[in-house]
């Protein structure tokens, strides 16, 4: 992918959404998982834009359009069926760290958009932190105010920590990712707690689809 596109991309994006960016880790020395909560379908490209080496996944749904598919390829986004079940996308994220190379990839533990303050545990779903612990690679927890046309759109990183003790004989123990899980959600929401030090305004409330208002469990 040309550096000119993602410059050219940058500024689209930019403009759109004028994304703002605070306590942001150096993530060019090393290998990380953004796990960023996940409130709109512009989430995929404001965090695409601000990051260099960056993969992240889109439903199928979004390679529809010819048009849209070429540009989604040229951009190495992974087409990922939802409906699928097979943890096909995962298996491609560990594989994807294995060269040991300086870069990133993004997965929504929320598995889709959904309101994090309302979010039950089980709509943390443990793809990302699977991921982390088998390729042993940390996890960013990133908080990120719903993007709105022509308004400031805060990005908020933590800092990266390690599924510590789940991995086992070479397996990952589920149970021993719950702690996880639940880490990534209540740092997340600190972030958004912080935001106010950033910038002397509150988090701008919510809008989701009617599709997305229930996806709490």
């Amino acid at each position: 992918m040309g550096k000119g596109f993602k410059i050219f991309a940058r500024i689209v994006i930019n403009c759109l959404y004028r994304v703002k960016e605070y306590n942001k880790p150096d993530l060019t020395n090393g290998q990380y998982i953004l796990a960023p909560n996940h409130v709109s379908d512009a989430d995929g490209p404001v965090m695409w834009t601000r990051n260099e080496n960056i993969r992240i996944l889109a439903k199928k749904e979004c390679f529809q359009h010819k048009w849209m598919a070429a540009l989604l390829n040229f951009a190495d986004i992974v087409k990922v069926d939802r409906d699928a079940h097979n943890g096909v996308e995962l298996l491609a994220a560990i594989d994807y760290f294995k060269d040991g190379k300086n870069k990133l990839f993004m997965l929504f533990p929320q598995g889709t958009i959904s309101d994090l303050n309302k979010n039950k545990i089980t709509r943390i779903k443990s793809g990302a932190f699977f991921v982390s612990a088998k390729a042993n690679v940390p996890i960013v927890p990133v908080f990120l105010e719903q993007p709105r046309l022509f308004r400031r759109t805060r990005v908020i990183y933590g800092r990266p920590f390690y599924m510590e003790g789940a991995v086992k004989d070479g397996k990952v123990d589920k149970k021993a990712l719950e702690p996880y899980r639940l880490r990534w959600q209540k740092e997340v929401l600190e972030l958004q707690d912080s935001a106010t030090s950033y910038e002397k305004r509150p988090v701008r409330k919510l809008k989701l689809k009617p599709k997305h208002q229930n996806n709490n469990e």
